[in-house]
């Protein structure tokens, strides 16, 4: 079975799935033009419902140190320029999600935003990948949303995927995907919470066997699964989860990239093994992202 649907058991190991080559690279989006314009998620306004407003020259110095941190543990970076007015750029995990294949290719897959705002993104994504000679895939027109690497989440150094479905991601897409590889098991899960509108806000992969999750945002089925796929995983505090420590990025199976403002889950990485990197993405997390949302692994 290609596509596992939530509700479905699941008692295989991840090690059963055909090995594939870790990225060592990423692609940033230059945030020259972030701000926030409209409310897409539950972050992006105040609690008197007003939206958040971002200081553009301090994200910009967080976005540095981002792109500092991935260069500083050997993750070359890549930059979309900005100066194309669009606010939400340099979240570059949505408009396409880049499938590492056990051949060694990368294939990428164009995302169908939500959001208009945000689908222009999705051809300045395209030029980059076709420049660098990549494999382009496109979802079939009956397919309503599909948000890239936001809801696709590929299990580390294997053939496998785990797939939200729910605001941003419909099932279908994924379907069309498990059609392309039937050799690829895709693992669906159902995001219950509007708070984790996105997989990859809730779910954070270490390495084979660990990954950092928010319990809030998977039914029973759900956290089932997490717990089946990743057996070492580590729940997350839900006030930390708010402050996106599930939105974390481990590259390298040691170096664990999250915000500065999840302490507690730092702690929790270091009696695990691995080793944190805070950095503050606080105003990143005012548009509802954090690590993994500005980086798409290449």
């Amino acid at each position: 079975m290609a596509l596992v649907p939530p509700s479905a058991s699941w008692a295989r190991s991840a090690t059963e799935f055909a090995a594939v080559t870790p990225s060592r690279e990423v692609l940033l989006g230059h945030p020259g033009d972030f701000a926030v314009l409209e409310a897409q998620n539950a972050h992006m306004q105040t609690a008197d419902g007003a939206l958040q407003q971002v200081d553009a020259a301090r994200a910009l110095e967080q976005w540095q140190e981002l792109r500092c941190a991935y260069e500083e543990i050997g993750v070359r970076t890549s930059i979309l320029p900005s100066g194309q007015g669009l606010a939400d750029l340099c979240f570059t995990a949505n408009p396409s999600l880049v499938l590492a294949c056990p051949d060694g290719r990368r294939e990428v897959w164009l995302a169908k935003m939500r959001h208009p705002s945000r689908q222009p993104e999705t051809a300045l994504h395209e030029d980059f990948h076709r420049q660098r000679g990549a494999v382009i895939r496109r979802m079939p027109e009956q397919v309503p949303r599909f948000e890239g690497c936001g809801d696709g989440v590929q299990h580390p150094g294997r053939f496998l995927m785990h797939a939200g479905t729910g605001p941003r991601s419909d099932a279908s897409a994924w379907a069309w995907m498990a059609e392309a590889h039937p050799e690829l098991e895709i693992l669906l899960y159902e995001l219950v919470d509007p708070r984790f509108y996105h997989l990859d806000t809730a779910l954070a992969p270490l390495d084979e066997r660990c990954a950092l999750y928010v319990p809030e945002a998977f039914d029973d089925a759900g956290r089932a699964r997490v717990l089946a796929a990743f057996p070492a995983a580590i729940a997350l505090p839900l006030d930390e989860a708010m402050r996106f420590a599930g939105n974390a990025h481990c590259p390298d199976g040691k170096h664990v990239l999250l915000d500065a403002a999840c302490e507690a889950t730092a702690e929790l990485l270091r009696a695990r093994g691995y080793v944190p990197i805070p950095l503050d993405t606080s105003e990143f997390r005012k548009a509802g992202g954090s690590v993994f949302c500005l980086k798409l692994a290449l």
